[in-house]
């Protein structure tokens, strides 16, 4: 931990637990019920709902239609908020179980910013639900995935944009890959918890892991066929992603896989948030 985070009352764990260690715990609450309920949406998908949206917006609108989803979904928003938040404190003041060093930083960083973005994407569909007014932005297969299809076409309209967004997508496999290798396959992420006699953490955590690196792995793809094509058609973020593995005729089995598997990563945040040395 760096000097500034270790003089910051409420950044050590004096008694266990700061007000940083508290964002952070909420956050990985969040962060698990919101995995949790895409692996049900995908669940759905899995089982013939064609239509149904897996991006983050379907799962904001699937949990607002729930009863009291108005209410869970300005929990689950202020959970994202709260996340953001403590990855971006932890880009300045480091993690006392995960790094302080710069790579680390830049690491957190970019993870803030991307749950910055999810809470955002919460608060305005929960401002619409209570205000009776239109959401801002799209779901993942309509806006969301015209916004990415916008996105690639441009870039593929530059000098080598095709082989920078080809270049993008393999890094995408690259880090599934590794992601493979360093926690379903080598554990990694048990050296952030004090998991003790809860066995049961190890295979939500590995089967978590693993699914979400097929995701990547997926979206990669199609940003690798998008690059060689020049159609940015083929780019496809995950809730189109996970709609084209449903429509193949060995997808359906595997996507039942990859919807538990979200399903167990979510729960396996749930279980660090409680479980997590320090935070």
């Amino acid at each position: 931990m760096s000097d500034l985070a270790r003089h910051l009352p409420g950044v050590r764990r004096s008694g266990g637990r700061g007000w940083k260690e508290g964002l952070g715990r909420l956050g990985l609450v969040g962060k698990g019920a919101l995995y949790v309920v895409i692996g049900l949406l995908a669940l759905q998908l899995a089982t013939g709902d064609v239509a149904t949206d897996t991006s983050k917006d379907g799962a904001f609108e699937w949990i607002a239609d729930q009863p009291m989803g108005r209410w869970l979904l300005v929990a689950l928003t202020v959970a994202l908020f709260a996340m953001a938040a403590w990855r971006l404190l932890d880009a300045f003041l480091g993690d006392p179980v995960d790094g302080d060093e710069p790579h680390h930083r830049l690491r957190f960083a970019a993870k803030g910013l991307l749950y910055l973005a999810f809470a955002v994407g919460a608060l305005s569909t929960t401002w619409a639900h209570w205000t009776g007014s239109p959401a801002g932005g799209g779901t993942g297969s309509g806006g969301g995935q015209a916004e990415q299809r916008q996105a690639t076409a441009t870039v593929l309209s530059w000098p080598a944009g095709p082989a920078l967004v080809a270049a993008v997508g393999l890094g995408l496999i690259g880090y599934a890959l590794y992601m493979i290798k360093r926690h379903p396959i080598d554990q990694t992420f048990l050296e952030r918890l004090d998991a003790g006699s809860a066995r049961w953490v190890a295979p939500l955590g590995r089967l978590g892991y693993a699914a979400r690196s097929v995701v990547f792995a997926l979206v990669g793809w199609f940003l690798v066929r998008a690059g060689i094509t020049y159609d940015p058609t083929e780019s496809k973020g995950m809730s189109a992603a996970l709609q084209e593995l449903a429509g193949e005729p060995w997808g359906r089995a595997g996507l039942w896989v990859v919807a538990i598997g979200l399903m167990a990563y979510g729960l396996f945040n749930a279980a660090e948030a409680r479980l997590r040395r320090a935070a």
